[in-house]
């Protein structure tokens, strides 16, 4: 980390502290003072606490800039996300987020995971919903959109399976084929698609110091060099993650990569 700079903060790549450990996220920022941040990065599915607890949205408020990355799958409430929000829910609360964080373009809308399931009674799966979703999302002024799809790690395939599920995997030439239908419609409505730690994919960056720092209000600069310890194919930048795995999610997602299988369970 270039300590001469102003930090980047990741809250959390690991967990969703915002939705899940709002008062610990509050307690970790005290080590992190608003002069020495250039950026907090908020991961959630779940914004609802940055608008209602009193508290965390003081304590973000003190920042100069907050970007969040603002997951939506589509499957909130469903069997594959039993702990989120339907969708619809979490769409009505982003212009309350866009006023918090000081405008839309410090909103990304991850689509991610991509995934497709089968159990005994058909397929669940949150690729058609892309359009919909998209639409109304635009409306709100957010214009960028990452996405990746879900990865067969064994965890999460054994976890599946003792749920009755059979996850679907992906070839690059399925992934390219969706790839080019979900570009089509994001052209049509002025919105640009990225893509996370995918292979034969452009690298990009979900946490982008070049970005952060066009953004940032004062115009400070923050580290832009890579970030060690992440994925091949990961073009982020240096932040310090605030988060742990042992914070464990309550939201239940069956395909999450970071909830460690425990055998017999």
């Amino acid at each position: 980390m270039d300590h001469e700079l102003p930090v980047v903060i990741s809250a959390s790549r690991r967990t969703d502290l915002v939705g899940c450990y709002p008062d610990y996220l509050i307690e970790k920022l005290k080590a992190y003072p608003p002069e020495k941040v250039h950026t907090i990065v908020i991961w959630t599915k779940n914004p609802c606490n940055m608008i209602h607890h009193q508290a965390l949205r003081e304590v973000l408020s003190q920042y100069a800039q907050v970007y969040v990355h603002l997951t939506i799958t589509g499957l909130g409430g469903s069997v594959l996300e039993p702990g989120i929000p339907p969708w619809e829910r979490v769409v009505e609360m982003i212009p309350e987020l866009v006023q918090l964080v000081k405008g839309p373009e410090r909103i990304l809308w991850r689509f991610d995971p991509i995934i497709a399931a089968e159990d005994c009674t058909g397929q669940i799966e949150n690729f058609s919903l892309f359009p919909a979703m998209e639409e109304r999302i635009r409306k709100h002024g957010i214009t960028t959109c990452r996405t990746s799809w879900a990865a067969p790690y064994k965890k999460v395939v054994r976890r599946m399976q003792k749920n009755g599920f059979t996850l679907r995997t992906y070839s690059y030439e399925n992934q390219a084929a969706q790839a080019q239908q979900l570009e089509e419609v994001a052209n049509s409505l002025g919105m640009k698609i990225y893509y996370c730690s995918i292979d034969g994919f452009e690298r990009s960056r979900c946490i982008d110091g070049a970005l952060l720092t066009e953004l940032h209000p004062q115009g400070l600069t923050c580290s832009l060099k890579r970030a060690k310890g992440q994925r091949a194919q990961c073009g982020c930048t240096e932040s310090i993650d605030i988060g742990w795995y042992s914070l464990k999610c309550t939201y239940g997602c069956l395909y999450c990569y970071a909830e460690p299988h425990i055998a017999g369970k």
